[in-house]
C-alpha cells in the first residue's frame, strides 16, 4: 500500500505508518500545556481526564466521535500500545523509549506503533519540534485525528469514514482495526487479538462513557486560537512561539507586517482548525463581506450581550477583527475571553470582547454548522 508498512509484532500489534502533515500542531500542544482556560469546553487537544485512557477516549469525543466510536479506537490502542506513546515495538509496558533512542530503529513506535519510528519522529524533528512534544500523547493523538480526517500525504479517509459509519461499540473496534491498523491476523475474525481488543474497548466505554459529552466542540476555533495567541497582552511584535510556522503554513500572506494584522491571524485560525479552509486570508472588509454573503455562518448584526455570544464567534468590520473564546485565566491571574492582533501594535493576545469602537458596531460570525 504505497510507503505503508505492515508488520507482526507482539500481541498483534502492527501499525499503519504516516508521515504527519501538519506537524505545525505540535507547536499547538506547547501553547497549550501551561494554560488554566476555559477551552476544555470544547478541546480535544486540551486532554481531560484521569489516564491515558480516558484522556484518548475524551479527546476523541470532544473531536466529534461518538462514544462507541472513541471507545473502538482506544481498544485498539490498548492492544496496540496500551496507549503510551513513548513505547517501542516489543517492550513491557510502562517503557519509555525516547526518540532519541528509537529514530534509526526499524521496530514499531508510538501510539499506533508507526514502523520504522523515524517516519514520525524524522520529519517532526526537520520541522523543529523538540522530541518531549514527539513523544506526548496530545501530539500523537492530533496526529491521528488529522489521518482519520483525511489530511497529509498517507490519508486513512476510508479508515475515517469507517469508522465514523459505526454505531456500536464492537463496529468501532472492527473499523479502526481492520482499516487503520491492518494488524496481521486481522481476517481471523473470531481469534483471541479480535476477543480482545472488543472487550477492551466495551470496557472504556463503560467506565468512560458517561463522563463525556459529543457535539459542543466549535470545530477546533477556540482552542487553535488560544494556542496560537499569548494568554497575557502586551507583547508587541514578538509572537508566541509557532504562530509565524503556523501563519506561513496556513495562510501564507506575506508583506505589509503580517503577524500582526488582525485579519491575517483570524483566517489562519479558521483554516488551521478546520472550520473553514476557504475563509478570506486577509483584509477585514473582504471578511467581512464573505462571512455575510457565505452560508457556512449565521451571522449577527446587533449584539451588544455577551450572554448571546459562543465560543468561536468571530467579530469582523471593516478595520478590525478578533475571535471570542469565552472566559480563561492568563498568566497574569486575570480574566480574558477573546485573542486579537493589531496591525503594527500587536501580534494575536488575549483580550476583551467588545461590540463597537470608533469605527462602528461589529458583525458577529458563527459557524452555522456548529
Amino acid at each position: 500500500m504505497g510507503d505503508i508498512k505492515v508488520v507482526p509484532i507482539i500481541g498483534g500489534v502492527v501499525a499503519a505508518l504516516f508521515l504527519p502533515l501538519l506537524i505545525v500542531l505540535a507547536l499547538i500542544v506547547v501553547g497549550l500545556a501551561g494554560m488554566d482556560t476555559a477551552e476544555a469546553q470544547c478541546d480535544p487537544a486540551g486532554l481531560t481526564g484521569k489516564g491515558n485512557q480516558q484522556q484518548a477516549f475524551n479527546f476523541f469525543v470532544s473531536a466529534g466521535y461518538s462514544k462507541e466510536q472513541a471507545a473502538g479506537v482506544v481498544g485498539n490502542l490498548i492492544t496496540e500500545s496500551s496507549v503510551e506513546p513513548a513505547l517501542r515495538q516489543g517492550d513491557l509496558p510502562g517503557t519509555v523509549t525516547h526518540p532519541a533512542d528509537v529514530v534509526d530503529s526499524s521496530l514499531g513506535w508510538g501510539l499506533v506503533q508507526w514502523t520504522p519510528a523515524g517516519k514520525l519522529i524524522k520529519p517532526a524533528r526537520d520541522a523543529g519540534v523538540d522530541d518531549a512534544t514527539i513523544e506526548s500523547l496530545e501530539f500523537q493523538l492530533d496526529f491521528l485525528k488529522d489521518q482519520l480526517d483525511g489530511d497529509g500525504p498517507v490519508p486513512e479517509k476510508a479508515a475515517g469514514d469507517h469508522l465514523k459509519a459505526a454505531t456500536t461499540v464492537d463496529e468501532a473496534t472492527f473499523a479502526f482495526g481492520y482499516h487503520f491498523e491492518r494488524f496481521a491476523d486481522r481476517d481471523d475474525l473470531a481469534g483471541a487479538n479480535w476477543a480482545q481488543r472488543k472487550a477492551d474497548a466495551r470496557t472504556v466505554l463503560e467506565r468512560y462513557g458517561d463522563g463525556a459529552s459529543a457535539g459542543e466542540c466549535d470545530g477546533g476555533i477556540v482552542q487553535t486560537a488560544l494556542a496560537l495567541a499569548w494568554d497575557t497582552p502586551g507583547h508587541g511584535h514578538d509572537p508566541k512561539p509557532g504562530y509565524a510556522a503556523a501563519e506561513a503554513a496556513y495562510n501564507g500572506s506575506k508583506g505589509y507586517d503580517e503577524l500582526t494584522d488582525c485579519g491575517v491571524f483570524v483566517a489562519t485560525v479558521m483554516v488551521m482548525s478546520g472550520a473553514d479552509k476557504d475563509y478570506v486570508r486577509r483584509l477585514t472588509s473582504s471578511q467581512r463581506e464573505y462571512v455575510r454573503s457565505s452560508p457556512k455562518y449565521e451571522v449577527f448584526e446587533d449584539l451588544t450581550n455577551e450572554g448571546e455570544l459562543r465560543p468561536g464567534d468571530s467579530f469582523v468590520h471593516d478595520g478590525h477583527t478578533f475571535i471570542y473564546t469565552g472566559n480563561y485565566t492568563g498568566g497574569d491571574g486575570k480574566t480574558y475571553n477573546a485573542a486579537s492582533a493589531s496591525l503594527t501594535e500587536h501580534v494575536p493576545e488575549a483580550s476583551r470582547v467588545y461590540f463597537s469602537d470608533s469605527r462602528g458596531h461589529y458583525t458577529v460570525a458563527r459557524r452555522s454548522d456548529g
